[in-house]
């Protein structure tokens, strides 16, 4: 159900679920996230939630697949998103 929400309002509750030390919540939301949006929704995601959401992401999508990481990584890099 949170998947369905913008990428702001998951980015939002990924950090606020991080930030009070439940990174596996935040990790699991993520995680669907990237498995359900395509990857330029996902880089959308990072565009939003700052430097604490990238590397969160970034592990998500390697948990999914190899695959699902190097995409995201392309779509980071197509959006210009810094870090990549």
């Amino acid at each position: 159900q949170g998947v369905a929400r913008p990428a702001a309002e998951v980015a939002e509750a990924v950090l606020v679920l991080d930030g009070a030390g439940r990174e596996r919540e935040a990790r699991d939301l993520l995680g669907a996230f990237v498995r359900v949006r395509t990857p330029r929704e996902a880089a959308e995601l990072a565009g939003t939630g700052g430097t604490r959401l990238l590397p969160l992401l970034l592990a998500a999508a390697r948990e999914v697949s190899v695959e699902r990481e190097w995409d995201l990584v392309h779509a980071l890099r197509v959006a210009g998103v810094p870090g990549v």
